[in-house]
């Protein structure tokens, strides 16, 4: 089993058509670094990322301009000879509006591309949902899309000498639906509704990550950066 790393993967360009009375519109960057495991032709994966989000929502007619930096994990599964990979990333970010307005979002997004190359510097476009709880002071809505993209990077002296690195730059774009999100009862967790508006299968996603996910939308989610030990369980 060789084992490789690279940087990219988790940036992605999305697409939508928002409801006629409110959106979210949203461009950034995304650096961050992806170890591989290959046996044979199938691939693994485990995705870090930073990156930066700028854009604005729409409610009402109103525009309210936002920014917002944070932090990504995920995995993903592949065929290197089909140039074949399904990505999934949970994220999770904070900032404000241009008035000062405190702004979070949390939540995750899953592609899939036909044209990864693992072996060069253009690693491919990328295409699939996303779904984040977005805050706006003490109001919270559900921000769900689609997405489409493409990322590239050039390798590096890796960081560990046992592997490949690629360090990588992606832009994206994010135009969703924003709708205003119920409270939970008193007491109760607000996952169970999350599971009922999120755009995936549960059983799609890799197990651990999707218990990651619910846990972030959930708000009881602890370090997002903590790594599982080994490869990924994509079962």
């Amino acid at each position: 089993m060789k084992q490789l790393a690279i940087v990219g993967i988790v940036a992605v360009l999305f697409a939508c058509t928002s409801l006629a009375r409110s959106g979210f519109d949203a461009e950034g960057v995304a650096t961050g670094k992806t170890v591989l495991w290959f046996s044979g032709r199938e691939v693994t994966a485990l995705i870090e990322s930073d990156f930066s989000l700028d854009g604005s929502i729409e409610i009402e007619g109103r525009t309210i301009a936002f920014g917002a930096r944070g932090t990504a994990f995920g995995e993903a599964t592949g065929d290197s000879a089909s140039m074949t990979l399904d990505v999934w990333i949970v994220i999770e970010a904070v900032g404000a509006t241009a008035d000062g307005e405190p702004v979070s979002l949390r939540g995750g997004m899953a592609g899939s591309t036909e044209n990864s190359n693992l072996a060069a510097s253009a690693l491919g476009s990328a295409a699939g949902p996303f779904f984040f709880v977005f805050a706006l002071g003490t109001d919270s809505y559900r921000a769900v899309g689609t997405a489409d993209g493409s990322a590239a990077g050039a390798f590096v002296v890796p960081d560990d000498p046992l592997t490949m690195q690629m360090d990588g730059i992606g832009t994206y774009t994010l135009v969703g639906d924003l709708v205003m999100a119920s409270a939970p009862p008193d007491g109760e967790s607000g996952q169970s509704d999350y599971l009922d508006h999120v755009p995936w299968d549960p059983a799609s996603w890799p197990p651990e990550l999707f218990a990651r996910l619910l846990a972030l939308l959930d708000g009881t989610a602890s370090e997002l950066w903590e790594e599982p030990e080994g490869q990924p369980d994509n079962g």
